[in-house]
C-alpha cells in the first residue's frame, strides 16, 4: 500500500531500549563479564552480545532482533527506562553499596535444629583449610612486661567514656614500656584464655576471643606499634603477638617524621609517644566469608578494636589521636604487607600533651 502520492511509507523503527543502570563490564579473554550488582547475576558474553549493548546504549536501538530478545531475558535491557539511583559519591562507592545489599538470606522455614545444623556442616568443610590464624613476622622477639590491669580501674568507666577524644597537642613526654603492654594485651591480647567452649565439646577452635568483637571470631586485625618515645623500648617498628604478648622487632629507627609524612603530613601528630597502625588481614575473612559484603564488617572490625584502644589509654591517662588518612603504597611498603591479603585500615596516636583538639597553629591564623 502506497500513500495519495504513490510514495513508500516510512519505515519503523525499531523497538527503543533502554541499558541497565546497574551492571559494569570486565573483559575475559574474548567474552565480556557483565556484572548485575543489584541482582547479583553475572552473564558471560561474547563480543557481538557486547556491541549489541554498546549499541544501544549510544542510540537506544539494537541490530539483532535475536540478541535483544536475549537481553532483555536477562534484563541487561528493557523497554521502559530504568529508575535512577540518586547518589552522592562517585560510580565505584555505589557498586559496592547496592552490590552488598540483600545479599545471602536464610531460607525461610527452616528450624533452628536444621540450621544449627547446616551451620556445622559448613564449619567442617571450612576447618579443612583453615589459615593460621596467628601472624609471626621473622624479626628479633621482645618480652613485654606483664600487663598491669589494675592500672585500667583507677578511672570510672563513665568518666573514660568522657575524656576520651581526639587531641592535637603532644608534648614529647614519654610513656612505660608497662603502660604499653597493658595497653595492648588489653586492646589486642587474648584476655579471655583459651575459648573453652571449644575444647570442652573437642572442637577445633576456628575462632579468637578478645575485648572486642569480630567477625566470625577472626580477628583479622594485626597491630605494628611505631616506638618514638617509650622507656625500655628501643625506637623502631614492631609487630604485636597476641599469642605470647611478644613484640616482634620489624626495623629499629626513629620513624617520627616519616609516619607524618605518609598520615598525608597531618603534623599534629608531632610529639606522640607512640604510633600503631592497625591492618587487616582480608585473607582470614576470605576464608569463612566469601560474598564482597564481608568487607563491610571486617572495616566494623577494626571500628571495634580502635574504639577498644581508644578507650583502654584514656582509662591509663593518655591522650590519642586517630586517622585513616595516609599513603597506602608508601605505609604498605614500610610495613612489610602487599595491600590485598593484608591492608592497612587506621592509625592511633598515643601520648601526653595538654588534649586540645585544635591544634596551636590552627589557632595562629584566628588571630
Amino acid at each position: 500500500m502506497t500513500n495519495k502520492h504513490n510514495e513508500p511509507p516510512p519505515p519503523q523503527l525499531s523497538v527503543h531500549y533502554h541499558v541497565n543502570n546497574d551492571i559494569f563490564f570486565v573483559f575475559e579473554n574474548d567474552c565480556v563479564l557483565t556484572w548485575d550488582y543489584r541482582k547479583h547475576q553475572q552473564f558471560l558474553l561474547n563480543l557481538d552480545y557486547f556491541k549489541e549493548l554498546q549499541l544501544i546504549a549510544s542510540t537506544g536501538h539494537g541490530n539483532d532482533a535475536s540478541i535483544d530478545k536475549e537481553l532483555l531475558a536477562a534484563n541487561l535491557i528493557s523497554e521502559h527506562p530504568y529508575p535512577e539511583t540518586k547518589w552522592g559519591w562517585d560510580v565505584l562507592s555505589k557498586i559496592y553499596h547496592i552490590g552488598c545489599q540483600n545479599v545471602g538470606e536464610l531460607e525461610t522455614g527452616a528450624s533452628p535444629a536444621q540450621l544449627a545444623e547446616d551451620y556445622l556442616e559448613y564449619c567442617k568443610q571450612l576447618a579443612n583449610n583453615m589459615p593460621n590464624l596467628y601472624t609471626e613476622k621473622p624479626g628479633k622477639l621482645i618480652d613485654l612486661p606483664p600487663p598491669d590491669t589494675t592500672s585500667l580501674n583507677k578511672i570510672p568507666y563513665f568518666d573514660v567514656l568522657k575524656q576520651r577524644k581526639t587531641s592535637r597537642s603532644f608534648n614529647a613526654e614519654p610513656i612505660t614500656l608497662e603502660q604499653l603492654s597493658t595497653m595492648l594485651f588489653a586492646s589486642f591480647g587474648l584476655i579471655h584464655g583459651e575459648w573453652d567452649e571449644f575444647k570442652d565439646l573437642h572442637l577445633q577452635a576456628t575462632a579468637i576471643r578478645k575485648a572486642s568483637p569480630a567477625s566470625g571470631g577472626l580477628h583479622s586485625e594485626e597491630t605494628y606499634v611505631v616506638a618514638y618515645r617509650i622507656n625500655g623500648l628501643e625506637n623502631g617498628l614492631y609487630h604485636y603477638r597476641p599469642q605470647d604478648h611478644k613484640l616482634t622487632l620489624l626495623q629499629a629507627g626513629n620513624f617520627e617524621d616519616k609516619v607524618i609524612s605518609m598520615n598525608m603530613s597531618q603534623f599534629y601528630s608531632k610529639g606522640l609517644a607512640c604510633g600503631i597502625y592497625i591492618t587487616s588481614r582480608l585473607d582470614k575473612i576470605w576464608w569463612k566469608y566469601k560474598h564482597s559484603k564481608a568487607y563491610r564488617v571486617t572495616m566494623l572490625d577494626i571500628g571495634h578494636v580502635s574504639q577498644t584502644t581508644l578507650l583502654t589509654a584514656t582509662a591509663l591517662q593518655l591522650k590519642t589521636w586517630m586517622t585513616g588518612a595516609f599513603r597506602d603504597a608508601e605505609l604498605e611498603g614500610f610495613l612489610g604487607i602487599d595491600g590485598i591479603k593484608e591492608t592497612a585500615v587506621f592509625f592511633i596516636g598515643i601520648g601526653k600533651g595538654s588534649g586540645k583538639a585544635i591544634p596551636d597553629e590552627f589557632l595562629a591564623q584566628f588571630g
